[in-house]
């Protein structure tokens, strides 16, 4: 049996040679001025991001939709069946009172999620990365598989496969399979190598989404777990990504991997084999699909912080007109009604179908179909509605 051993083989690749896997070299593998204009971008947009209002209702909105659609997300992505909404509607339950196995999976990862964020960083530090530690990494995946009623993957446990186990990762659909190291021997080693060369000093100050995303791919290469790797190794990304003060989008691209899911799983292979191959740039590829991401993602979180700010100041208009008695209570709650019913439907009704829903026909008791029609027109006049092409649709 070979002797383990690790080589610097330059200020930023670690080469180890393991006992029963061969060796595995830690690499950046990527073109910093290739991927400067877009990483210019994405440092631009989330600073942008983070200069938002940081008005308590905005904030607290935009963290819960993160939260449900993070979560949803990351459990989609290996295999989990609830939508989005159910996910929602689980992740508000008391955690003492869930049974399912299925349902803890969800609030086992919103635990490990409240754990990272006290590490967030406010500011954005793109270059300026924290260390990471194998404590932390256990404690991810302890947190992430803790009371799931799954013998063969104990929390916070290495695996160690015995000669009848095998573990493959991947699939011919993405790329191929994949067989990581097996004794916990290796295991033990490679993981101490990731951590030593994650945390030295000429990689801890790479632009840090690079290193967070070549963590992250790294991570799910050694595959050091019997199971729960993928989230894991996402967790990973996110708490580095936190930690340097990429706030929100640390874990809302988790849905850009969820919806690219074929090509996320595919450049895993595709670095892997790129590697092999001694190419020069073996991790390009998946360093611009992250920052691809990251990018969207970013645009998307502006764009609900908006749409957040533009219906709170509605709110706030539509109230002082309730106040201010430009408008009667009847006006106001048809409004509220209108927005609740559309909310429901997921479509915009025209004035006629919006007087024959049931809760407006409650509001008009009483009262002329006229009167209705009367305060649609004066609420289109105030602009708390408007009429687009025949279909009432409520205002900005």
């Amino acid at each position: 049996m070979p002797d383990q051993s690790k080589a610097w083989l330059d200020d930023t690749t670690l080469r180890v040679m393991t006992y029963k896997s061969g060796s595995f070299t830690f690499q950046l593998g990527f073109d910093l001025q290739q991927v400067k204009p877009m990483l210019d971008r994405v440092n631009d947009a989330q600073n942008r991001f983070n200069k938002m209002p940081s008005l308590p209702q905005i904030i607290d909105q935009v963290q819960d939709k993160v939260l449900a659609s993070s979560i949803y997300s990351t459990n989609t992505i290996e295999g989990g069946q609830f939508t989005e909404q159910e996910t929602e509607e689980i992740l508000r339950l008391d955690p003492k009172t869930i049974q399912k196995t299925e349902e803890r999976r969800l609030t086992n990862l919103k635990e490990a999620i409240d754990w990272i964020k006290q590490f967030s960083q406010k500011r954005l530090q793109p270059v300026d990365g924290q260390s990471i530690s194998l404590t932390s990494v256990i404690k991810l995946h302890s947190l992430v598989s803790q009371n799931l009623e799954e013998q063969h993957n104990p929390a916070g446990q290495f695996r160690n496969n015995q000669p009848s186990q095998k573990t493959v990762v991947g699939n011919n659909a993405h790329g191929g399979t994949y067989r990581p190291p097996k004794c916990i021997e290796d295991i033990e080693y490679l993981i101490q190598a990731w951590v030593e060369w994650l945390n030295s000093p000429h990689v801890i100050n790479q632009p840090a989404i690079v290193r967070a995303c070549l963590a992250h791919y790294y991570f799910e290469l050694i595959h050091p777990f019997w199971d729960g790797n993928g989230r894991t190794g996402r967790l990973i990304e996110m708490l580095l990504l936190e930690q340097s003060g990429y706030r929100f989008t640390s874990s809302a691209i988790w849905a850009y991997y969820q919806i690219n899911i074929h090509e996320y799983f595919a450049l895993f292979n595709a670095c892997r084999k790129a590697a092999d191959k001694k190419e020069p740039l073996p991790n390009q590829a998946f360093i611009e699909f992250v920052l691809k991401g990251m990018f969207e993602t970013i645009n998307n979180l502006h764009d609900q912080s908006n749409s957040l700010i533009s219906f709170l100041l509605y709110q706030t208009a539509l109230n002082d007109a309730k106040f201010s008695k430009r408008i009667s209570d009847r006006q106001f709650n048809l409004i509220q009604t209108i927005m609740f019913v559309t909310g429901q439907t997921k479509k915009f009704l025209t004035q006629a179908e919006l007087y024959r829903v049931p809760q407006i026909q409650v509001l008009y008791t009483g009262k002329t179909e006229r009167t209705f029609y009367r305060d649609i027109a004066r609420l289109v006049e105030l602009n708390f509605l408007d009429d687009q092409d025949g279909l009432i649709v409520v205002g900005d």
